[in-house]
């Protein structure tokens, strides 16, 4: 039977929730340490004398209700009846508390629900009710008179977090750019001296300078610094690689010098004696029957003229197939050219942007866009592009995120954040994503990230995300 009532005042909640006039009126409604406080006035009808009002407040969703405590209002007679028969028939038993029928003002009653949200989780999200259900008393009867509600709407609905503000950095104004590529020069067996036409060198060559004349081809470009790493494969001593690997680099980069004539200082060599490192990509990626264990020997910290040898006596086969097809790729030269492009105006950053948008600064794009106007489509297409373009910058990433999520479009501020951020206001912006999907754990760890790394707005944050998950 209580299961039937429940499920029939819930079905009646609904019911006039949609069609009965607001009789009640709600004047005040918080949330007060994890706590739904809600107040309210009630015009109820004077009962006649024989009769008392009894009015239940309910709170009610779709799927529960919480019914509070009835007001009772007596009519003068009923209330000596009902005081009669408490004294003669249920001794020791407190008699309800009640208000007198002839001081009831215009005003009806007035009262307070308070709804515990841990209680009752509903209450947090849920979209919800109040209804005051009003039953007539007296002549051993007890009928309904009135059913009335008043919509509360969702109590917790999650808020957008505010927006960063993305602050400078000196490094945004300046434009530093690279290419890098690897060659394959040849030199002869034990030999520094470089022969540009010996073997596949020509050809080797041009890819350098090809690089080179790209950069050079650029206008409003210097180059800072030309850099070759020279490599040596394992075979052979450690010390007499040490020496090839610094001479062949250092040779290359006074070849390179000779061509171009650079300022002093801007070309440089370094060497790394034995590329183990290749060989143990090589190695790694390859389906060889002893791979487990020749890449073991490679991680080993003994050194490495032993791991040489040791590779060589376990697995003699293996390790002459190495040496013919592997290790001459792990002899090469790779080149760094690094260059920096001078500041432009905002008029040349518009000409820019149309032909060779990588050549601007994230500064530059951040004027362009404040130009156009940020809340519109061309000042955000901007910024978007920026972002692509600097993926690496998280300043770059932070403002077209939350360009993105003040559209309201969460996908594509997801597509543009990492999946997992380190920066702690990306943390801060994914955390607030999550947030208005309701996925709140996450929403937590993220939001906890970013406080921790000092955004200090994520505090509010995690207060709001407790109140809406209640923990």
């Amino acid at each position: 039977m209580k299961t039937m009532k429940k499920s029939a005042i819930i079905l009646a909640c609904a019911a006039f929730a949609a069609t009965t006039a607001q009789a009640q009126h709600i004047t005040n409604k918080q949330i007060v340490d994890q706590k739904l406080v809600v107040d309210y006035e009630m015009p109820v009808a004077k009962p006649k004398s024989d009769y008392a009002a009894v009015v239940t407040p309910m709170l009610c969703s779709a799927h529960d209700t919480i019914r509070f405590q009835s007001v009772i209002v007596r009519g003068a007679r009923n209330a000596r009846v009902v005081h009669r028969d408490m004294k003669l028939n249920h001794k020791g038993i407190e008699e309800m508390p009640y208000l007198k029928a002839k001081n009831l003002t215009s005003e009806g009653i007035t009262g307070q629900l308070v709804a515990d949200m841990n209680e009752y989780p509903w209450v947090r999200t849920e979209p919800i009710t109040l209804c005051m259900l009003t039953e007539l008393e007296g002549c051993c009867q007890v009928n309904t008179i009135d059913l009335s509600c008043a919509d509360l709407g969702r109590m917790l609905t999650p808020q957008r977090a505010p927006l960063l503000r993305v602050k400078m950095s000196p490094d945004d104004y300046k434009k530093v750019r690279q290419l890098e590529g690897r060659a394959y020069i040849d030199f002869r067996v034990n030999k520094t001296d470089l022969d540009p036409s010996y073997r596949r060198n020509p050809q080797e060559l041009k890819k350098i300078m090809a690089t080179i004349d790209q950069v050079r081809g650029k206008k409003d470009v210097d180059i800072d610094r030309v850099t070759i790493h020279g490599y040596a494969s394992p075979e052979g001593s450690y010390q007499h690689n040490t020496q090839l690997a610094q001479g062949r680099a250092a040779t290359l980069s006074n070849y390179i010098q000779k061509l171009y004539k650079f300022k002093q200082g801007v070309i440089g060599s370094m060497s790394t004696p034995e590329d183990w490192a290749g060989l143990r990509d090589h190695v790694a990626k390859s389906q060889i029957d002893e791979r487990q264990e020749i890449l073991s020997i490679i991680d080993s910290q003994i050194d490495p003229d032993a791991k040489d040898a040791q590779i060589k006596r376990q697995f003699p086969q293996r390790y002459q197939q190495l040496l013919n097809d592997v290790y001459p790729g792990l002899r090469h030269s790779d080149y760094v050219i690094q260059y920096s492009i001078r500041p432009y105006t905002l008029e040349e950053s518009r000409d820019v942007y149309r032909t060779n948008p990588e050549d601007l600064s994230f500064a530059e794009f951040v004027a362009l866009a404040n130009d156009a106007g940020l809340d519109t489509p061309e000042g955000q297409a901007i910024v978007y592009k920026a972002a692509e373009l600097n993926p690496n910058n998280p300043r770059a990433v932070l403002l077209a995120a939350q360009t993105a999520v003040g559209q309201n479009d969460f996908a594509k501020a997801e597509q543009i954040l990492p999946a997992k951020p380190t920066d702690p206001q990306l943390a801060y912006v994914l955390g607030g994503i999550r947030k208005m999907q309701e996925r709140y754990d996450e929403a937590r760890t993220l939001m906890q990230q970013a406080l921790n790394g000092g955004v200090s707005e994520a505090q509010e944050q995690l207060d709001e995300i407790l109140l809406l998950s209640g923990k």
